[in-house]
């Protein structure tokens, strides 16, 4: 379907009909840890885990809140879970890297670096990648916690690797963003900042993305560590970017929450906070989810970052969100891990004849007969046959199953009308113009 005629039609609904705005969703439960939580939730199955900086690592039912286990450390836990295998890989304040069994929250090994280890575990191909405020990357043995190789930085290391190809990323206090060799840890590339990097990577389409307290947003050449574009916002870098429908977002301490072309870096639109955006976005079901320093939860439109909803917290809140089909899991300072509600609606979308190519809101979705679960909301449907397309608006309701149907074999029914009227006019005109020029030759 032709990009510019679909948004043509979307632009004159749009105008058409007005906007709804969404309500905030309800709390299911909320965990109360008693000390701040920084670290960001993880979802398993039935199970949620996260730290506090209470010194425990938690895994709750995350249908119901309840304790599955705990475990303690020695220090703050402001490392967020990774999963690999049946184990659960963290860092602690305390100095060391753990290994806890999933199922039960016991100890399989720890490791103890020179200093706290804030940051997230990577795990890949039986290898744990972690760095600490010593300065150093750790690469460790996933089964057995035994030491691979280390590398060290110029100083601490905050960020959180992110392994692919063959190639780890990170950045340190140093002001470098480094590339390294998985198996030996020798530097692939690396790349000066003009200041410290807390940020972790992301690594999407052979492409290295990274903020810095330079104020900038970094898109690298994952092979070659070029610059392939870069951003400059208004404030230092913390959180992590997000990838979604080829737009990238990410949060400044500049207050803002920004959306920018991944590709390009071009400017997509921005929303302004009451505080630090430390929070890393979490982008699903065309919503962003992203928390801020001024203790709003805020769910954003991912198009023209129109807010949708927010909740009000009572501390911080700088974790990336979890968000499943029924729940958002979000941590707060205010000591909690909070589950809401997640308000979703049904719309099903049936043509004649089938096999139509279907565009919600002009993002392709797939063929009739297509079913999909969005957040109650106003879309704009289209649907295109071989022949024809049309576009209908509709506003959904919570919980609310919407059909829209297109019934292309009727309108052409109807189509033909106006042809076979012509093609009778025609004839009959001409049998009265050829009588007439017989009758007076």
């Amino acid at each position: 379907m032709s990009s510019i005629y679909c948004t043509f039609l979307v632009a004159i609904l749009l105008v058409t009909y007005p906007s709804v705005a969404g309500s905030g969703p309800e709390v299911v439960w909320k965990f109360p840890t008693d000390r701040c939580v920084t670290t960001s939730p993880v979802i398993y199955g039935t199970m949620v885990l996260f730290g506090s900086r209470n010194h425990f690592v938690y895994c709750l039912n995350a249908e119901t809140g309840d304790i599955i286990w705990k475990f303690r450390t020695q220090g703050q836990v402001d490392s967020t879970p990774r999963i690999y295998e049946g184990k659960v890989y963290i860092g602690g304040r305390d100095d060391f890297v753990y290994c806890l069994d999933l199922d039960t929250g016991e100890e399989i090994w720890s490791f103890q670096t020179g200093n706290d280890v804030p940051g997230t575990p990577a795990v890949s191909s039986g290898k744990v990648y972690i760095g600490s405020k010593d300065a150093y990357l750790y690469c460790l043995d996933a089964d057995t916690g035994e030491l691979i190789w280390n590398f060290q930085a110029g100083d601490y290391v905050f960020s959180s690797p992110a392994v692919y190809d063959g190639k780890v990323v990170f950045g340190s206090l140093d002001q470098h963003v480094y590339c390294l060799d998985t198996e030996t840890g020798d530097v692939t590339w690396k790349f000066y900042t003009e200041d410290k990097v807390y940020a972790s990577p992301l690594i999407e389409d052979e492409k290295v993305y990274i903020g810095s307290w330079d104020d900038y947003m970094y898109c690298f050449d994952l092979s070659t560590g070029d610059v392939i574009w870069k951003y400059k916002t208004g404030h230092n870098l913390y959180s992590s970017a997000t990838i979604y429908r080829g737009k990238m977002y990410f949060g400044s301490v500049d207050y803002n929450v920004y959306c920018l072309n991944a590709d390009t870096g071009r400017f997509v639109w921005r929303f302004f906070t009451q505080n630090f955006v430390t929070s890393s976005p979490t982008v699903q079901d065309d919503r962003v989810y992203v928390g801020s320093v001024d203790f709003n939860f805020y769910c954003l439109d991912y198009k023209t970052g129109k807010e949708l909803w927010r909740f009000s917290a009572s501390g911080d809140i700088e974790c990336k969100a979890a968000v499943t089909d029924t729940y958002i899991y979000f941590t707060s300072c205010d000591g909690h891990l909070y589950c809401l509600e997640r308000e979703l609606s049904v719309i099903t979308v049936t043509s004649s004849p089938e096999g139509s190519d279907v565009y919600i809101d002009g993002e392709y979705q797939g063929k009739t007969p297509l079913e999909t679960s969005v957040p109650p909301d106003e879309y704009i449907v289209t649907v295109e046959s071989s022949t024809d397309v049309e576009s209908k608006k509709i506003v959904l309701e919570k919980d609310e199953i919407e059909e829209v149907v297109f019934d292309f074999k009727s309108e052409k029914k109807r189509d033909y009308t106006l042809p076979i009227v012509l093609i009778i006019f025609v004839v009959g005109f001409s049998g009265i113009y050829w009588g007439y020029r017989k009758k007076y030759r």
